[in-house]
């Protein structure tokens, strides 16, 4: 990780209304860093993403429990971490949504897409719940 420029903590309540304000805000720091329209849309997809599973899957959407989101801009890159207090899970026995039995359902797609579109995610199983970190490289093809 190089230079760090930037950093903002937000602690939201497990609501799906909070998912728009937290994009708006990694949105508007990605675009200052000069990440152009697709990694901006790759970016709010991912976080979106995290940040709704950590809602809906981990803490049911009960509000009184908090999802931390950490956003490091650096001079290289983006990189978050989405924090949430529930049971997590263990990455390896996530269900391939490729494979042929899956292919249909209406769920089980999103740590493949954040895999897809981030440069770098981290995957870590807590004693009270799970962190995802992921990085958007700022580089030529980004921007």
């Amino acid at each position: 990780m190089n230079r760090i420029v930037r950093t903002e903590h937000l602690n939201i309540p497990s609501s799906i209304d909070q998912i728009e304000k937290v994009d708006s805000l990694v949105e508007t720091l990605a675009a200052s860093l000069g990440f152009g329209h697709d990694a901006l849309a790759d970016i709010g997809i991912c976080v979106t993403e995290l940040v709704m599973n950590a809602i809906v899957h981990a803490h049911k959407e009960d509000a009184e429990i908090p999802v931390d989101i950490d956003i490091l801009c650096c001079d290289d890159g983006l990189r978050i971490s989405v924090r949430d207090y529930g049971p997590g899970f263990e990455t390896n026995h996530v269900p391939d949504p490729t494979s042929p039995e899956r292919l249909f359902d209406d769920h089980g797609r999103g740590i493949l897409i954040v895999k897809t579109m981030m440069d770098d995610v981290k995957c870590t199983r807590l004693d009270d719940g799970m962190k995802i970190e992921i990085f958007k490289k700022l580089n030529e093809s980004s921007k």
